[in-house]
This record gives C-alpha cells, sequence and structure tokens, in this order.
C-alpha cells in the first residue's frame, strides 16, 4: 500500500507542475488533458479505508462547491474545477511530514484550498503596500478592491503586456469608467487591441494611466498549496 501511496503522490505532483505550466503558458488547459488525468481518481479506493468519511464529504463538497459557484461567476476558469475535482479524489487521505491526523481521514481537500487562498492573499497585500497610495481619494470598497488586486500602469504598457485585463474601461467614444472586476471568459488581446486602436485615433494618450488586473494562473498557487499541505499538513 505504501507503494501505492507514493505513486499517487508523484502522479498528483506530475498533473499540478504539468498543467501549472500550461495555465502560466496559456492561461488554459484543453479539457482533453483531464481525461488523460481522470484515473487518478481511482486512487480513493485505496484511500478510502482511512476516511472519517464525513470529515472527506464535507471537505469534498465545500470545496468544489465554492470552485463551481466561482465557474459560475467567471471568476474561475473550467481547468480549475477540474482539477480541484481530480485532486480530492485522488488525495481524500495523505501523510503529511508533520503528523496530521486531519488529513489522513480526509481534510486534504479543504487544507489544499486553504494554503492556495493564503499564497494568494499574500501576494495581494504585497500588491496592496505598493499601490496603496494611488488609491487614497478613491471610495474605500474600490480604494481595497484596487489596491488588493490591480495595478496602475500607463496604456502603452498595458498594449504591450499579456494576459492583463483593464478595470478602468476606455469605450469607443473615449468615455471612461472604473469597474470593479473581469470576466476568465474575456480576451486579453481584445483589449489590448481596442486600446491600440483608440491611442492611434486620438481618443486616449498612451500615457494616460489605467488599472489593470492580472489573471491570475491559479494551478500553480494550487501545487503550492498541495505541497505545502504534504510538508506541515494541518497544524491542530
Amino acid at each position: 500500500m505504501i507503494v501505492i501511496y507514493y505513486i499517487q503522490i508523484f502522479l498528483s505532483i506530475i498533473m499540478l507542475i504539468h498543467t501549472s505550466i500550461l495555465d502560466l503558458k496559456y492561461r488554459e488547459v484543453d479539457p482533453k488533458i483531464w481525461i488523460y488525468y481522470s484515473p487518478l481518481c481511482l486512487f480513493i479506493i485505496f484511500s478510502f479505508h482511512n476516511l472519517f468519511l464525513p470529515i472527506y464529504l464535507y471537505s469534498f463538497i465545500i470545496t468544489n462547491l465554492l470552485f463551481l459557484i466561482l465557474y459560475k461567476l467567471s471568476l474561475l476558469g473550467g481547468a480549475d474545477l477540474f482539477l480541484n475535482v481530480i485532486l480530492s479524489l485522488a488525495n481524500a487521505s495523505v501523510i503529511s511530514l508533520v503528523p496530521s491526523r486531519f488529513l489522513v481521514i480526509g481534510l486534504e481537500p479543504l487544507v489544499i484550498v486553504l494554503y492556495s487562498s493564503i499564497i494568494i492573499l499574500i501576494f495581494s497585500l504585497i500588491n496592496f503596500v505598493k499601490q496603496y497610495k494611488y488609491v487614497r481619494n478613491l471610495p474605500f470598497s474600490k480604494k481595497i478592491l484596487l489596491a488588493l488586486s490591480a495595478k496602475r500602469i500607463k496604456i502603452r504598457d498595458f498594449i504591450n503586456s499579456k494576459f492583463l485585463f483593464p478595470l478602468t474601461e476606455v469605450k469607443e467614444d473615449g468615455s471612461i469608467m472604473l469597474r470593479d472586476y473581469f470576466s476568465v471568459e474575456e480576451d486579453d488581446k481584445y483589449w489590448r487591441e481596442l486600446y491600440s486602436k483608440l491611442v492611434n485615433e486620438g481618443k486616449i494618450s498612451a500615457d494616460t494611466y489605467i488599472w489593470v488586473a492580472w489573471g491570475i494562473p491559479v494551478i500553480p498557487f494550487m501545487l503550492a498549496g498541495y505541497i505545502m499541505s504534504l510538508i506541515i499538513g494541518f497544524p491542530i
């Protein structure tokens, strides 16, 4: 059984590294990829005898329901949802280097998402420190949102960027509005081409500052969260 367990961990890490590279490079993962990795779900058969079913079902349902809601709101991609389902079934029970009974009996899916979220939050707080000076005169809600999740750059830099989405939306007539979020279904290329067109038409200046948000590649953060769970467990 111990050999099967290490195969489970090894294949899960391979899946996470492979899809993290695709997520970083393209911000999407071909759905056919998940067909190849779906057999990892069978590892739950070997973990089932360790599970305290109420804890595992709670962990599995809560995390995947959250991902489903975020997917429906276009705040996460389908790849993130597919990955979480496979990872939750393939790693229903794990043994961390720092002993944690909760991971053995089924809390692992929730812990992975917890650590992934903490890492994303740390990056957001670093961004907050860098950007707060630019949002002091904005309403409180927009001040917090922009400082945590966006950055202020010139339009010329945005046009030459990749995987950035404007929160300062400049319309065809040159009017400007500040939106709160973007959809993962948006095409960043469309926005770059639109702003380039508006600059060429003289409707906006290339030196104008706008707020943009980064299309966060969630899977690399899940890889980091998974590795953290294997190392430090759930220290309670």
